[in-house]
């Protein structure tokens, strides 16, 4: 492999709870004279995935706890927001500097537990929560996809997320199905005939970014990039979704 190329879906329709969006996906494929090929890889922006699955909240109809009270009061914030992060959260990990940081109850680390209010219906009483089983989701646009057109696909479901001590954020792989997301070198070589000793390489990861230089984090209305070129089947395939690393193994906590 010395070589990928991405294309973006212009034009993507908005998409509405309810919708099915493997044949969204398809007719995009259509409209923008794009014809899929096995190897091809689907990534696809979390924030469709949500609204497809009618992932919306409404801020009016939760009613706050007393800790969402307590905790809105003092970072200054709506406590049904507050309470929407306590609910999709395992734990608050900080506060300080009025960034709520948690461990979302899938396991990833983020800000707000991933709860957006951009690029949604102008309703500011409406947030947009975080697909409830991602994996389950990769797994059924692959499967959906694969058997409409009869080739072998993967798929990349990507949101963005922040980092330590790095400023800015950027895109990585919330789950999969396909593909190998995470690759391991352990006994392998490198340049030099050195036996490699801890090398993991977070495949999916890279992908997402990749796809995120077309998506954009704004205005750019790309939710859907195809990435074609990337062959690594010496390797076993898994799920991005199972990078996710428990806390004892964190090296940052």
């Amino acid at each position: 492999m010395d070589n990928l190329s991405l294309q973006a879906l212009n034009e993507f329709p908005l998409i509405q709870p309810g919708d099915n969006l493997s044949s969204i996906i398809l007719e995009s494929c259509k409209h923008n004279q794009f014809t899929l090929q096995d190897g091809d890889i689907i990534a696809i922006a979390q924030k469709v995935v949500s609204k497809s699955e009618g992932r919306y909240e409404n801020l009016l109809e939760i009613k706050p706890s007393q800790k969402a009270f307590d905790l809105g009061k003092s970072l200054n914030r709506e406590p049904a927001f507050i309470e929407l992060i306590l609910n999709e959260s395992n734990e608050i990990i900080s506060t300080e500097k009025n960034v709520i940081i948690v461990e979302h109850k899938l396991g990833f680390i983020n800000i707000n537990a991933g709860i957006d209010r951009s690029n949604i219906p102008e309703n500011k009483n409406l947030v947009l929560l975080l697909p409830e089983d991602p994996s389950l989701s990769s797994q059924k646009i692959y499967e959906d996809i694969s058997s409409k057109t009869n080739k072998n696909i993967s798929v990349i479901i990507t949101d963005s997320m922040t980092r330590p001590y790095r400023s800015g954020v950027t895109n990585f792989a919330l789950a999969s199905a396909n593909i190998q997301s995470l690759i391991d070198l352990k006994g392998e070589k490198d340049i030099y005939g050195n036996i490699l000793q801890a090398t993991e390489i977070a495949i999916a990861d890279e992908l997402a970014a990749a796809a995120g230089l077309l998506m954009g984090q704004g205005s750019d209305g790309i939710p859907i990039v195809i990435i074609r070129g990337f062959d690594r089947t010496q390797y076993s395939k898994n799920d991005a979704f199972d990078l996710i690393v428990k806390k004892e193994d964190d090296l940052y906590r």
